[in-house]
């Protein structure tokens, strides 16, 4: 079941208009598609987070718009802190879309005690599927992975049925690899230094639309 927002129409537009609205915890947005004149809407910030921790992609709108619509993009704050903007998309249920879904890996490869290291190569996988069957995640199971082995969007358990990859389905998502001087070295480096990993799928957010 999809998430609900409650939006409301936006009269007022411009940059300090957006800002008063993100300081009473009120995101502004943009709602356009399927042929119809853009909206410019505004929605609470904290149902929108919301909706984004339970990993939503297509949600249920209530008030001055209804039906389903595609979380587009979503725009952060420089230190990802705040939402300053959202576009939303119409769609309908049968209707196909391209969206950028995370993989989550499950289980515990065989490979490591064969004294290989796993690289998580690709953290999310772009799909073509109904907007009804858009997933929170994909999940991929790595109990039979091996030294030397690898696993492909092929491999992934729970692939919408009717859903294609976009792009390279060869492309390797998961590896396990015999270690390298080098890569045991940049791990010391980074255990050192005590520098965080890089966090996947997190963007610098801009203020878009001149708002």
């Amino acid at each position: 079941m999809s998430d609900v927002l409650e939006v409301s129409t936006r009269d007022a537009l411009g940059k300090l208009n957006s800002r008063r609205l993100r300081a009473e915890g009120i995101v502004p947005a943009v709602l356009y598609g399927h042929g119809e004149a853009s909206v410019s809407l505004k929605l609470p910030a904290d149902q929108l987070r919301a909706s984004l921790r339970h990993g939503a992609h297509v949600v249920n709108l209530q008030g001055d718009a209804s039906g389903q619509a595609l979380l587009q993009e979503v725009q952060w704050d420089t230190f990802q802190q705040h939402i300053l903007h959202v576009d939303l998309l119409r769609v309908d249920s049968k209707e196909r879309v391209t969206i950028e879904v995370p993989i989550v890996l499950r289980g515990s490869a065989p490979g490591e005690n064969e004294g290989g290291v796993i690289g998580f190569l690709l953290h999310s996988i772009e799909i073509e599927t109904t907007v009804a069957s858009v997933p929170e995640n994909l999940h991929l199971s790595v109990n039979d992975l091996h030294l030397n082995g690898s696993l492909k969007a092929s491999d992934i358990e729970d692939m919408p049925e009717g859903a294609t990859v976009v792009g390279d389905a060869n492309a390797t998502i998961v590896q396990c690899v015999a270690p390298t001087a080098e890569s045991e070295e940049d791990a010391e480096s980074v255990a050192a230094s005590g520098a965080e990993p890089e966090v996947i799928g997190q963007k610098d957010g801009e203020e878009g639309g001149g708002e």
